[in-house]
């Protein structure tokens, strides 16, 4: 047994765990000996990660597909991952989209449909699992955060401050968990080359990260501090709009959405 798998094992937990992040999270984990229990809404997905971590890394892998906004989540989790001792949980999941606060095609259903999955899915996931870690004195949670939770970020208002939750919740829960032998780490991720990077072949990806990229750099954090800033170029910017004054940042923030996703013209409110 590996000093990784002491610490961390015997299972991961992965929400979201199927496709894109997720997915190099959960073959981060099964490389280095740990089952997986995985988290998706995706069936196919699913089925193929699962023969795939067997087949590539002999540990074994237990799907689940669950819906993280439903409101039995917790339940369902709890009974799909029965008597497994999970030493490493890693919240991956998230919903995010561009646009207006207030929305012509969309309404306060989805926004409460986002805080379950992006807000009450981490708390509920970390309440659970984290206490026997606590009790074990080993264990490590990584909570999937966003570089738009770094700043109120215009036209990404409801997902920015979803975003920024995760961020505080793992600082803090890094802080009180310390002395308990468990890591917490938030994930401040960068432009990556996940399954969300579809959208945005109208941009230059040449400096995004890969999944498996972005995984290891968490990885290696984990343990070391409380968040990670990923990919060279984005933590160099993060550095440099600390310096900035909000208002600076605010509207450079607004630009790049409106530029990069909003075809150059700021959005309407649907009032």
């Amino acid at each position: 047994m590996t000093e990784f798998s002491k610490r961390y094992g015997p299972w991961a937990l992965v929400a979201g765990g199927a496709q894109g992040i997720g997915e190099a999270y959960s073959r981060y984990a099964a490389s280095r000996g740990l089952n997986v229990v995985v988290l998706d809404l995706n069936q196919p997905a699913l089925d193929a990660i699962a023969s795939s971590l067997a087949r590539d890394h002999g540990v074994e892998c237990l799907p689940a597909k669950i819906d993280l906004s439903s409101p039995d989540m917790l339940e369902q989790v709890v009974d799909a991952v029965g008597g497994r001792e999970v030493g490493l949980m890693i919240y991956n999941a998230g919903i995010a989209d561009v646009g207006p606060f207030f929305k012509p095609d969309s309404g306060l259903a989805f926004e409460k449909m986002r805080l379950a999955v992006n807000v009450t899915g981490p708390l509920l996931l970390t309440y659970h699992f984290a206490k026997p870690m606590l009790a074990r004195r080993s264990g490590g949670i990584i909570l999937m955060s966003s570089g738009a939770g770094l700043k109120g970020a215009p036209y990404y208002a409801a997902y920015s401050a979803s975003k920024a939750y995760e961020i505080a919740l793992g600082q803090a829960l890094w802080g009180e968990f310390k002395p308990y032998n468990v890591d917490v780490l938030a994930v401040a991720g960068g432009m990556t080359l996940s399954t969300a990077a579809e959208g945005f072949k109208h941009l230059d990806t040449s400096s995004f990260q890969t999944p498996a990229q972005l995984v290891d750099e968490a990885m290696d954090a984990l343990g070391k501090q409380p968040m990670i800033v990923s990919e060279a170029s984005h933590r160099a910017n993060h550095e440099k709009m600390k310096r900035l004054p909000d208002e600076t940042i605010i509207q450079y923030l607004a630009d790049h959405a409106i530029n990069n996703f909003l075809g150059g013209i700021p959005p309407r409110q649907a009032i």
